[in-house]
Order: C-alpha cells, then sequence, then structure tokens
C-alpha cells in the first residue's frame, strides 16, 4: 500500500487510504489523509489516521467530502460578499484623501454599518445548502483552487464591488 501512495502522490495526486490494521499504518501515515475504522480498527491504524470512522461505513466518506465542498463553496461565497462591500467604503474614504473633498462618512460609522448590515447575510451564506451537483465536479486541485483566488478577487472588488459603489451613489 505505500508503494501505491508513493507513486500516486509522485504524480500529484491527493491520496486518501483506508485500513484497519497494523499493517496498514504505514498507508494511512503516508497517506494525504488516512481513514481509520473505528469499530473493528486496531488502536494502532486509529492513531496513525487522521480520520476514524465511527460507524465503519465507507458510504461516511462520501458525506464528509459532500459537507467538505459544501463548506468550501459556502466559504467562498461568504468571503465574495465580504469583499464586494469593501470597495463602497473604501473608495469615498480614499478620494477625500486624495482630492481633498469632504469625508461622506467617518471611520467611526462605517463599522456600525459593517455590524449590522453585513454581518448576518455573510454568516447567512455559511449556511446556505449545497449547489446540487456538488458531487458531480471533480475533485479540485489542491495547487490551484485556494478560498481566495485573482478571480474571485477581480469578481468582488472591480466588477461587483463597482456596481455596488455606482448604484449607491447615483441613488
Amino acid at each position: 500500500q505505500s508503494i501505491i501512495v508513493e507513486k500516486c502522490q509522485a504524480r500529484k495526486q491527493v491520496v486518501a487510504v483506508t485500513g484497519d490494521g497494523v499493517n496498514d499504518s504505514p498507508a494511512l501515515k503516508k497517506a494525504d489523509i488516512g481513514v481509520a475504522m473505528g469499530i473493528v480498527g486496531s488502536d494502532v491504524a486509529k492513531e496513525t489516521a487522521d480520520v476514524i470512522l465511527l460507524d465503519d461505513n465507507f458510504s461516511s466518506i462520501v458525506a464528509g467530502v459532500e459537507e467538505g465542498r459544501i463548506i468550501f463553496d459556502n466559504l467562498k461565497k461568504s468571503i465574495a460578499y465580504t469583499l464586494t462591500h469593501a470597495v463602497p467604503e473604501i473608495i469615498p474614504f480614499v478620494a477625500s484623501v486624495l482630492l481633498g473633498l469632504p469625508s461622506a462618512i467617518s471611520s467611526v460609522l462605517i463599522l456600525p454599518i459593517d455590524l449590522g448590515t453585513e454581518l448576518a447575510p455573510a454568516i447567512s451564506l455559511a449556511y446556505e445548502p449545497g449547489e446540487s451537483d456538488v458531487m458531480l465536479r471533480p475533485p479540485r486541485d489542491v495547487h490551484k483552487d485556494h478560498l481566495v483566488t485573482k478571480n474571485l478577487l477581480v469578481y468582488s472588488y472591480c466588477i461587483v464591488g463597482i456596481i455596488e459603489m455606482l448604484a449607491s451613489i447615483l441613488t
């Protein structure tokens, strides 16, 4: 098993190994994530593993992967929402400093506005149910797909943030 893990990792693949015995523990340790059986698994396998299946049911792994993907997606949505709302607050402040314009709102007043209007929606995005295709998508590339990417920053700051700022200025 250890040789298989090494060969897969050499190909830049993320490797998960399941095991229940003492002989499985080297592969459990080498893998990116080791999964031990909680009921029939040996103590050595449980100590070596990253995750212990309490019910020894492989479908629990699938449910865990699905939940992890939903959490990742929801965190991205919450981060995008939070970053988007920074633009309409920062641009008027920067404009007042650079252009010598009077400040539209003080920094002290921005804090209660953020806490009162942005906190609840950002938290609610974290509890949104998963997309219907969450398990149909291929696994994400752990080297490229991060929570905050260049595309997310461009979308949040340059597209939606500017639209939101213009909408608030023009209304």
